[in-house]
């Protein structure tokens, strides 16, 4: 880019030298010839110093034009980190959707496991207790009805 600064400060530095040239030319309406020259040579002299300003401005805009691309690729750069971090948390999620979904599914069948289990312990408590209480009130009416007999049996021997 340097030698189109040169070229394009070239160019403007003659286009200045002949514009002070036209300026300080003399003219049929000016009376005063020399306070013309003076004033383009003084224009002309002032020159210099507005191109070294434009070109001091020229630097401090391409130096922002970089730091701003800097910054620009550095965002860019932060925005394809995010994006990325985005996208595995994406796939985590759905992993972790579908861990979740396997294991209320679990759950739910260790859960009526466990109520078939719990059901099953008390069909079996039922029917223990049904058998126990079978044979006991088996062995208490034998008992009764031995009482029974024996009690009519003495009553009977009494009578004869």
């Amino acid at each position: 880019m340097k030698p189109r600064i040169r070229a394009a400060c070239q160019g403007l530095s003659t286009a200045l030298i002949l514009a002070a040239v036209l300026v300080s030319a003399p003219s049929a309406a000016s009376a005063n010839y020399f306070n013309d020259i003076y004033k383009g040579l003084e224009k002309f002299s002032e020159l210099p110093s507005d191109v070294s300003e434009l070109q001091e401005s020229y630097k401090e805009t391409m130096n922002e034009l970089g730091e701003t691309k800097e910054s620009l690729d550095q965002t860019r750069s932060e925005l394809n980190e995010a994006r990325t971090e985005m996208e595995t948390y994406r796939n985590q999620n759905a992993e972790l959707q579908e861990q979740n979904r396997q294991l209320t599914a679990m759950i739910g069948e260790l859960r009526d496991d466990r109520a078939a289990r719990e059901n099953y312990i008390h069909r079996l408590k039922v029917t223990v207790f049904t058998g126990l209480g079978l044979i006991a009130g088996y062995f208490i009416l034998i008992r009764l009805v031995r009482f029974g007999m024996r009690g009519r049996s003495r009553r009977g021997d009494r009578i004869r």
